[in-house]
């Protein structure tokens, strides 16, 4: 792996050099994840498929058929396959990224390169399998719902945003990971009660105690930064219909402002990083 001299930069400054001039070292990297990720498996890109679609099978017959809790929510198997696309990339990328520079812990040591790279690589190799759940989603969607057609294009915008929120979390956790070795251990603690927090099975608007606390649906929706990536892309390629302002201004500005933050982080401590690891 051939790697350019890394260009020292002031701590605490953001620098996008590696834009330009690591394209090369960043395709090898997502490469390098994906070829590990689905090694010597037969079925490849498919298993990140197998996943959603099963846990899609068992929500729908607890959750809709046995325990009949969906209330009226419509083609609730496509409702929770449009939560779970966009859950299971924003975990799964978040946790990789997390763990990313520990795992690179050789490398880093040895060559002087943008460090930011690695998680970047991480979240990006995730996009690939969320490209494949959206592939069987997107024409189901069309089929059961064709109004989405005119909406779904928006789809396109959000998943970069909610890209930028993945991975500006990422770079931060990766960061405090390298000092505090615990962070990827608490990580894996806190996805699952957040899982349940967001609404994936469920719709927020369906909550019993929502009725008589309405300001706890804001709560739920705004503390939570992955609930409007959920609502918005849902609602635009299932729902036939676009997001109030709110949920589009948060959708927009939060991702990309964590992702700024993130960046900020990572560069500003990434010169201790060989001496940590």
């Amino acid at each position: 792996m051939s790697v350019n001299v890394h260009t020292a930069r002031t701590p605490g400054r953001l620098g996008l050099t590696w834009l330009t001039g690591y394209g090369e070292l960043l395709r090898t990297l997502v490469r390098r994840d994906l070829r590990a990720r689905y090694k010597g498996s037969a079925l490849g890109l498919v298993w990140s498929l197998v996943y959603p679609l099963a846990m899609m099978g068992v929500y729908t017959l607890v959750f809709s058929v046995l325990w009949r809790a969906t209330g009226p929510i419509p083609h609730y198997p496509l409702f929770v396959l449009a939560g779970l696309a966009v859950w299971v990339f924003f975990q799964g990328s978040v946790q990789l990224a997390a763990s990313s520079l520990l795992g690179d812990a050789s490398l880093i040591r040895k060559v002087s390169f943008p460090r930011e790279l690695i998680p970047l690589a991480a979240v990006l190799s995730q996009t690939v399998t969320a490209f494949v759940m959206f592939a069987v989603l997107i024409p189901a969607d069309l089929i059961v719902v064709p109004e989405t057609a005119r909406t779904m294009v928006l789809a396109v915008p959000m998943f970069v945003a909610l890209v930028c929120l993945a991975l500006g979390l990422g770079w931060m956790l990766a960061t405090a990971n390298v000092f505090f070795r615990d962070v990827e251990h608490l990580i894996g603690v806190l996805f699952l009660p957040w899982f349940f927090l967001t609404p994936v099975l469920y719709s927020l608007e369906q909550l019993p105690a929502v009725e008589d606390n309405h300001w706890l649906i804001y709560l739920l929706r705004y503390t939570n930064p992955v609930t409007p990536y959920v609502e918005g892309i849902r609602a635009v390629v299932l729902q036939a219909h676009v997001p109030g302002p709110s949920l589009l201004a948060y959708i927009f500005i939060a991702g990309p402002v964590l992702a700024v933050v993130g960046l900020w982080v990572i560069q500003r401590y990434e010169d201790r990083f060989a001496v940590e690891l």
